[in-house]
């Protein structure tokens, strides 16, 4: 009887875990080229409505079965809120609000994501049993097998989109060869270690050998460190650990041999060792700058950071000389390339402990959790952790991006889960207990409602996002200056995206730029204007109202705009050039001498320091 009515619980939760392991798959997979951004946005909005559902399941599993406030869960769940109630916090103190809410252009790592990830982290925690945990494995699987092919197909110039893609043609649907090597690697870890559990079918067995050649090929073909970085450390990490557990002296000497191993990795990668010829690639050392600049924020602005997803604000502020001077004065970064420095840089010494302590809690969990079990069990938690060590491995070098990391919180709360002595979902229900059928029509309504009044905002949220993505791209259509008559149709979507109280900022200034291209120059002076107001630092905005200033003649306030750029990017030649140009044409050649010192101080091999010379003497 017992067992029979655990069975009944577990059916229960199924359909929800569905809607779980399936929403993170297709959060993943999900693109929408109507969309100005194709992937951001649009994984953002679904990743929303993925949660936004569970989190009425979440909230119905805590109100049917109590946690022990001894238990797991109850650290589980009590520095989850730490998390995100100081992520929160953080968001309100960030000086453009928008931004800390929805996140930065091409990101959208504000707090509503980290939210939805928190909800999804929290509902794996709690609803994922041995059961369960084949289902995440079978749909890793699938979803590999998907974004293998369809990388392929990319690689072989066979593409379904025609994408405006400045980087290696194998971006498959992450927009970015870095984010799809990395998301492949972690789906080939599931696929590996699957084929040594038993439960899981020849079919699928089958289908994961596919999955590892195909994401093998993409990788290499994509020429990104990222996805051998995780595959190398996930693999190096089920080795030791398995071996240890085996033999336990052979394990200790595996375990020091890879360590040593990963070190030299790692120096290899920073162009430093043995391996440096072979791991040492440009884009992965210039890691270096953002790190240290991420580090110069937190000690700056320790306790809410410089604001939720704003790094890229902040950036030129803080980067190092050398910087531009290697790889240019415009170049710029959004993120600190480590998700954890990126939080503690953005949201300060609280989300950023709160996070420390999730992932060493999740990692402790889990290990304890393969020592205590035997055979399939211990073989299905190992390749649940090795997969999130796989994509911890690459977030230390790495953008958190919403369609690989949703798959790291889906496998933090999942090793929970597993690791959990009492699941949600194979508690035993009494019966023959009398229960009022009223209570149960009010137990079988409160999730539908509680998610209902979470999706209804998510939805309105989504709406305005979405919006701000389509108008954008009818801005860009019919933006052609030769085509004169198409000039009210611009204004008219351009007002839409203008006038939406949730579009990316940075997307009101260039459809901006846009009208000012068609003719409505004061529109377009006045939007930038407005935007430089709530954005005072914002590098584009001031680049902008410079521009304007030269074009009608008023060099005071292409002056005073050139100057604030100086303020927030200090080491700009290019900038500190046009400011001496300025100068020099109002007539202030004293200050336009200081610019030129300036410039050689510390870029007197430039051209642009011959340029200065050659217009002062």
């Amino acid at each position: 009887m017992g067992r029979n009515l655990t069975l009944k619980k577990i059916n229960k939760n199924s359909n929800s875990v569905w809607v779980l392991i399936l929403g993170v798959a297709a959060v993943t997979i999900y693109l929408s080229t109507k969309a100005y951004d194709p992937f951001n946005t649009p994984k953002l909005i679904l990743t929303l409505f993925v949660s936004g559902w569970l989190f009425g399941h979440l909230v119905n599993s805590y109100r049917d079965n109590p946690i022990n406030f001894k238990s797991m869960e109850n650290v589980t769940l009590l520095v989850s809120i730490i998390f995100i109630v100081a992520y929160f916090v953080s968001t309100l103190f960030t000086d453009v609000l928008v931004v800390g809410f929805i996140g930065d252009t091409q990101r959208r790592n504000g707090f509503l994501a980290y939210f939805a990830l928190v909800i999804i982290f929290l509902y794996a925690s709690r609803s994922i049993n041995f059961q369960f945990a084949l289902r995440i494995i079978k749909v890793a699987i699938f979803t590999g097998l998907i974004l293998g092919s369809y990388g392929l197909l990319q690689i072989s110039g066979n593409d379904f989109f025609k994408w405006n893609n400045p980087y290696n043609s194998m971006i498959s649907t992450l927009g970015n060869p870095n984010f799809a090597s990395a998301m492949l690697a972690i789906l080939s870890v599931i696929a590996i270690f699957s084929l040594f559990i038993n439960k899981i079918s020849k079919f699928y067995k089958l289908i994961a050998v596919i999955v590892i050649i195909l994401s093998l090929f993409d990788i290499i073909k994509s020429q990104s460190r990222q996805g051998l970085l995780a595959l190398f450390f996930a693999i190096l990490f089920y080795i030791s650990v398995y071996s240890y557990l085996n033999r336990r002296k052979i394990g200790i000497l595996i375990t020091v041999v890879s360590s040593l191993m990963a070190l030299l990795s790692i120096a290899g990668m920073l162009q430093k060792g043995p391996f440096a010829s072979f791991l040492y690639k440009d884009s992965v050392s210039v890691r270096g700058y953002y790190w240290r600049a991420g580090i110069k924020m937190l000690m700056d602005k320790p306790f809410t950071g410089v604001g939720v997803d704003r790094y890229g604000a902040y950036f030129k502020e803080y980067r190092e000389i050398a910087y531009p001077l290697k790889y240019g004065f415009d170049i710029t970064s959004s993120n600190a390339h480590n998700t954890i420095i990126q939080l503690f840089s953005t949201a300060g010494i609280f989300v950023g402990l709160a996070y420390l302590f999730l992932l060493s809690y999740v990692l402790f969990i889990g290990i304890r959790s393969v020592k205590e079990t035997v055979g399939n069990d211990q073989r299905i938690i190992l390749t649940l952790l090795t997969a999130w060590i796989g994509f911890q491995s690459q977030s230390l070098i790495s953008i958190d991006n919403i369609g690989v990391s949703v798959w790291g919180w889906l496998l933090g709360g999942a090793i929970l889960g597993v690791s959990s002595k009492g699941k949600v979902g194979s508690v035993d229900i009494d019966y023959n207990k009398k229960t009022n059928n009223s209570k149960l029509v009010k137990i079988n309504i409160f999730q539908p409602v509680i998610s209902s009044l979470v999706l209804i905002p998510m939805l309105v949220i989504s709406y305005f996002l979405y919006s701000a993505e389509i108008n954008n791209v009818g801005v860009r259509t019919f933006a052609i200056p030769s085509a004169p008559q198409n000039a009210n149709i611009v204004l008219n979507y351009a007002e839409k995206v203008i006038n939406n109280p949730l579009a990316d900022p940075n997307y009101k200034y260039v459809v901006s730029t846009y009208l000012y291209d068609m003719g409505f120059k004061k529109e377009a002076y006045n939007e930038i204007n407005l935007l430089s107001n709530s954005d005072p630092r914002n590098l584009d905005y001031l680049k902008g109202l410079a521009i304007f200033g030269v074009e009608n003649r008023d060099y005071i306030s292409a002056i005073s705009a050139r100057l604030k750029i100086a303020k927030y990017d200090p080491w700009n030649a290019q900038n500190l050039l046009d400011l001496c140009k300025l100068y020099v044409t109002t007539g202030d050649l004293v200050k336009a001498n200081e610019m030129k010192d300036q410039i050689i101080s510390f870029a007197g091999s430039t051209e642009i320091a011959k340029t200065a010379r050659e217009i002062l003497g």
